[in-house]
């Protein structure tokens, strides 16, 4: 009988520690409040970063624009995680992909990439973050 009421008195316990433990709350000083405030202000309007890509294509010539749309489309359809980037620059049409922090990170999926667009290569660029 008593390693029953031991047993229930521990299970009631953790219960107990349990159910406070979802309740945190933290007391922060009003400067250090302000100074998160100000950080998330001033760094939350950033949405570009210093980053990579990988190009997969830059074409010119008569035909490179309507060349590019079909190629953009077949790179979406291959790849949805990845986000397709078509960009002109006197005189080509470029595709760009991914939004990546690391060089590492372009490399992984160069080489996935690579059996179906062996001229694809990491380019350094601003990325969306």
């Amino acid at each position: 009988m008593k390693t029953i009421s031991h047993i229930l008195c521990a299970v009631l316990l953790c219960l107990t520690v349990t159910l406070s433990a979802q309740h945190v709350r933290y007391d922060v000083e009003p400067a250090i409040q302000r100074i998160q405030e100000d950080y998330i202000a001033k760094w939350g309007r950033v949405h570009n970063i210093d980053g990579y890509r990988i190009q997969i294509m830059a074409i010119s010539g008569p035909s490179a624009r309507t060349r590019m749309e079909s190629a953009k489309t077949s790179i979406q359809a291959e790849y949805p995680q990845l986000s397709v980037y078509a960009t002109y620059q006197e005189p080509y049409f470029r595709i760009r992909v991914g939004d990546f922090k690391t060089r590492i990170d372009a490399y992984r999926m160069l080489q996935r990439i690579l059996p179906q667009y062996p001229s694809a290569y990491i380019v350094a660029d601003q990325i969306e973050y």
